[in-house]
């Protein structure tokens, strides 16, 4: 009976992990303009937009990231990437843009921001298009995150 205990721990042990904690291979995030009045310093960050080096601040806590992008494709009608988000960065993006207009939204990827356009109509349709071409590298990192996320929501 003594064995049994060491036995039913190693047997869990043995169990094949999955890595659902490894960071993604490419960081999107959506941010909104803010004034800044009103939060704290820890709530709100300075971000730079090129190409003329406007200074903006941004809500720390991104709208949307790539924990609810599904899919990634090149536009073919634009040449750009056109970026699915599943149900809640639909919400998200949905509510953002929705009560911001005329306010900057950030899209920044790996660090860098790619596109960075005046708010000017909601987007509720759960999808943007980033109006200029990536790199084969950068896409297929976002479609190999998107197969990630549809892979997990397969599973709940």
């Amino acid at each position: 009976m003594r064995w049994m205990f060491p036995l039913a721990f190693l047997l869990v042990m043995l169990q094949p992990v999955e890595a659902g904690h490894s960071p993604p291979k490419v960081f999107l995030r959506i941010f909104i303009q803010t004034t800044g009045n009103g939060l704290p310093d820890t709530q709100a960050q300075t971000i730079v937009i090129p190409p003329n080096g406007e200074t903006i601040q941004v809500r720390m806590m991104p709208e949307v990231t790539e924990n609810n992008l599904i899919n990634a494709q090149l536009d073919p009608s634009s040449g750009g990437l056109h970026l699915y988000f599943d149900h809640v960065g639909q919400v998200n993006l949905d509510a953002a843009t929705g009560i911001n207009q005329g306010r900057i939204m950030v899209v920044m990827i790996n660090g860098y921001v790619v596109y960075a356009p005046v708010i000017d109509e909601q987007i509720s349709t759960g999808d943007l298009i980033i109006p200029h071409a990536m790199s084969a590298q950068t896409l297929q990192a976002l479609q190999d995150v998107a197969a990630q996320n549809n892979k997990k929501a397969a599973r709940l």
